[in-house]
């Protein structure tokens, strides 16, 4: 992590600290759950302005299912983790296939039940990861990130 402010204006806003919440390890717990409770409706408020795009990339998802294709949903972490979740879930829920439906988690398989740190950023590993899917044209994939 960069020490200086200007190093830090560098990095993703995803990969910045937050100020609202750069002490809450020392405040008192009704305090702290007030503080993540306004970051949650933060989120909320972004979700909703963002719904026009997400509405995009429903319909994209379901023009491709319908011609055959798949979704592959790839991700990192948590994001990876809830992809494979989501990937296993939809399938029984909505009476669809689970070729049609699959997820790349950076790390592989021991990365669900495990941290593996730096993988994020293994650009060979992803490429082999999504080749050994073999991707086409009437897939489409979903890159997942979660902060």
């Amino acid at each position: 992590m960069p020490r200086t402010k200007d190093a830090r204006r560098l990095l993703p806003a995803t990969e910045r600290p937050n100020p609202r919440t750069a002490r809450i390890d020392r405040l008192p717990t009704e305090q702290l759950l007030r503080v993540i409770n306004q970051q949650d409706r933060y989120v909320a408020a972004v979700v909703a302005a963002t719904l026009p795009k997400i509405a995009e990339a429903v319909d994209a998802i379901v023009a491709a299912l319908r011609r055959g294709g798949r979704l592959i949903y790839v991700g990192a972490g948590t994001s990876g983790r809830l992809g494979v979740v989501d990937a296993a879930e939809i399938p029984p829920t909505f009476q669809v296939s689970r070729e049609r439906v699959q997820a790349v988690i950076a790390g592989g398989r021991r990365a669900m039940f495990r941290a593996v740190e730096g993988v994020e950023d293994a650009i060979a590993a992803g490429r082999r990861d999504l080749a050994a899917k073999r991707v086409g044209q009437r897939d489409v994939v979903v890159a997942l990130t979660a902060s």
